[in-house]
């Protein structure tokens, strides 16, 4: 039976919080529980109601979720995501009353899944699975990303996308002109695999002229054909790759993720060797024009790809900030012009600039079919800047920047010679992947990379032009989320770092377009003041989501 809006405005619940704020909250179960009327956790409403509530919702509603399986809107086999509300996922059936603490760290998950028939294949085909912006996702948004309200979406799990149209729409996640943040959310196994020669499809997030962070979100096993970025693509307003407006460009943020086995092919077949692998960014792609990344404590692990940036390639007119990140094993697969148009890690290309601070970035040692100069960051030509605050790690690179000599400092260990490089071998020796806290996996040095301090460090991307939205960088924490020795490690994971005092979200409050569950004191939009009230100037500020008020 179709299930409509109108069967489900009745589930409204209205909090009043002050006189001028009011907050509309949803209770979803996969199954009915209770009076069913979304109300509380014991009268949660069917999750067959979920996806036209969501559609539907107006900005600042919040919409949360028990851990399950949940099916897309009925009448449209999608999820519509408008901007401006919140979805939080993963909560454990013992929930009680309206109580929405959450220890994310360990929170479960809600499921997204897109093979909506089992039988282990996606069932969206023309169309990305889940779109976040204004208007019909086939069309093109004439807004802004700065024009809408945040979305927010919290312990999600988005898979199965298999998504046959070339267009570059993403086969999972599709965002125009948005302003969204995701939040232990995981993408997997989501896959374009189009044998349309003509254009290429993208990843398992397609971001057009979009603000889109991602904190503690896991990107494994995503597969785009004829095209670039698996995991991420970011393109300019109206996928317009030439434009000149610096108000198309997006902004894409990635603080303690994981990316693993995200792999770019051009052609499909049943055998490894028969493989055509795709052009470039097997894992991450920010398309000419396309706007600005940042990489905190992530993890970049075992991408494929032709050539250019394996794990992120930044393309024409783009910005790349890379801080504290591990990029391990993004080997290129084109033996005609490795060497001279590679980069396993890092590509940058025509007038980019790319900053580089405290990171790992290593492929394996070569072997018949890999050249030892072929170069884990490459910086294409004249035109493109790199700028290193030092500590960072690199396997080989190659600089064709008209400022090569400015680029890499004495703290930062670049092989002298090709005998000398770098490699897994060397910097992690027999250490495997594995748990050691926090979410994902982490790999740990087989001797002390020792690094920065963390007071080099934050001074030194303090002298970085860094957006506004970018503030929100913890550099004090690594992968795991465990805080930094005072002198921290390169890459993502100190090990060294010590666990924090277990964190609980404390109800839900906007704080510009940033949350606050930590010890840590804010402005009202956002800046980082310390932890010390009696040194703050006279104002109102939020400690751990409630108000501060300094006379």
């Amino acid at each position: 039976m179709k299930k409509t809006i109108l069967s489900v405005l009745s589930l409204a619940l209205c909090f009043s919080l002050s006189a001028e704020d009011e907050v509309i909250r949803y209770f979803f179960a996969p199954e009915a529980l209770g009076e069913e009327d979304g109300s509380s956790w014991e009268n949660a409403a069917s999750g067959d109601y979920l996806g036209a509530t969501i559609a539907n919702a107006e900005p600042g509603t919040e919409i949360y979720l028990m851990e399950g399986n949940y099916l897309p809107d009925v009448n449209t086999n999608m999820w519509t995501i408008p901007q401006g509300i919140v979805i939080k996922g993963g909560y454990p059936k013992t929930m009680t009353g309206t109580e929405t603490n959450q220890n994310w760290a360990k929170a479960g998950q809600s499921v997204f899944s897109a093979d909506l028939d089992g039988d282990g294949k996606g069932d969206n085909t023309n169309y990305a699975f889940v779109y976040i912006g204004q208007g019909d996702p086939k069309s093109q948004s004439e807004g802004y990303y700065k024009d809408w309200k945040l979305t927010e979406i919290w312990g999600i799990t988005f898979r199965d996308g298999y998504r046959l149209n070339s267009k570059y729409w993403g086969n999972m996640v599709f965002l125009q002109a948005a302003q969204a943040d995701f939040h232990y959310c995981q993408f997997l196994n989501n896959e374009s695999p189009t044998t349309d020669d003509s254009n290429g499809s993208n990843g398992a997030i397609e971001a057009w002229g979009s603000a889109v962070r991602c904190f503690d979100c896991i990107f494994m096993d995503n597969i785009t054909a004829k095209g670039s970025g698996a995991a991420f693509q970011c393109r300019a307003r109206k996928s317009d790759s030439s434009t000149t407006n610096p108000n198309d460009k997006g902004i894409v943020y990635f603080e303690r993720c994981f990316f693993r086995n995200n792999i770019a092919f051009s052609t499909l077949t049943s055998t490894e060797t028969d493989k055509k692998w795709g052009t470039y960014g097997g894992n991450c792609s920010l398309a000419d024009n396309g706007g600005t990344v940042y990489m905190i404590n992530c993890t970049v692990a075992d991408s494929k790809a032709w050539y250019r940036g394996v794990g992120i390639r930044v393309s024409t007119n783009c910005t790349g900030y890379f801080i504290n990140n591990t990029f391990y094993n993004n080997p290129c697969i084109n033996k005609s012009d490795r060497g001279t148009n590679s980069g396993g890690a890092i590509s940058a290309g025509d007038n980019t600039i790319t900053y580089y601070a405290n990171n790992i970035m290593v492929d394996f040692a070569k072997d018949d079919d890999f050249t030892s100069t072929d170069p884990v960051v490459y910086i294409q030509n004249a035109s493109a800047e790199a700028h290193s605050a030092g500590y960072n790690v690199f396997g080989t690179t190659t600089n064709n920047s008209s400022k090569a000599a400015e680029s890499w400092l004495a703290t930062d260990k670049i092989p002298a010679s090709a005998d000398a490089v770098n490699t897994i071998e060397s910097i992690f020796g027999a250490n495997v992947f594995e748990n050691k806290g926090g979410i994902s996996d982490v790999i740990a040095p087989k001797a002390d990379v020792s690094g920065m301090t963390i007071e080099a460090l934050k001074a030194a991307v303090a002298a970085w032009p860094i957006d506004e939205m970018a503030k929100v960088m913890d550099l004090e924490k690594d992968q795991r989320g465990y805080t930094r020795a005072a002198t921290t490690m390169s890459g993502s994971y100190d090990i060294n770092g010590t666990e924090p005092d277990e964190e609980v979200e404390e109800g839900v409050e906007n704080i510009g377009q940033r949350k606050v569950f930590d010890k840590g004191i804010y402005t009202i939009l956002g800046q980082y003041m310390g932890t010390d009230v009696e040194a703050l100037p006279a104002g109102m500020y939020i400690q751990n989501g409630k108000k501060v008020v300094v006379k």
